[in-house]
């Protein structure tokens, strides 16, 4: 059964409120733009999914990292457990909440995805960090983890962290492989390069 519009338009209006209500001054990178591009990048990596599949992704997109305003650790699992609470008052079956349930807590670092669906939205999500804006996003992670965690790194510190980081990225949709790894490898070089300077 098709899922209702109605459902996505609350949804996106009810993440943006979320957004606006809260003190989003020291989420320099986990932001409402965050939420919007990766939503946006869920959309064009959809194109093989049925519809009401990829409305899923969607709604799963939109509250990925809602967490974020309530507590930074475990961001994911508060995401997962706001969404559950407020899909259950709309016309959204059981095994449709626990689709953008697994989809979300998909995002985390440590997690495999098990699905065409998880693998869609991992790499929408790690897609924002290290493509176009890598260089520019990273700072900005830099200063959220200053303000959030107290985590204070040198530059010689944060040069080599980032070079581990993006090293280590895998994508898992063709979409992602074609579009995002070039500018990945491209990254990576640069970073590369930024480390033998330093060093």
């Amino acid at each position: 059964m098709k899922i209702s519009e109605e459902i996505e338009i609350q949804c996106i209006e009810y993440i943006k409120n979320l957004f606006e209500e809260k003190d989003t001054s020291a989420l320099y990178y986990h932001n409402y733009k965050h939420t919007v591009e990766v939503v946006e990048r869920i959309s064009a990596m959809s194109y093989s999914l049925t519809e009401t599949e990829a409305t899923l992704l969607r709604l799963a997109g939109w509250f990925h990292d809602v967490g974020y305003l309530y507590h930074y650790h475990n961001h994911e699992d508060r995401g997962m457990l706001l969404a559950a609470k407020y899909f259950e008052n709309t016309s959204l079956k059981s095994d449709q909440i626990q689709i953008i349930i697994q989809c979300i807590e998909a995002t985390k670092l440590s997690k495999n995805p098990r699905s065409k669906l998880e693998e869609i939205i991992k790499d929408a999500d790690i897609g924002f960090g290290v493509t176009k804006r890598f260089f520019e996003t990273g700072a900005l992670l830099r200063r959220e983890w200053e303000s959030n965690l107290n985590k204070l790194y040198s530059d010689d510190e944060w040069e080599e962290l980032q070079y581990n980081f993006i090293s280590g990225v895998s994508f898992y949709t063709s979409y992602a492989k074609l579009h995002y790894r070039p500018l990945l490898e491209n990254n990576i070089k640069k970073q590369k390069a930024i480390l033998q300077e330093k060093g």
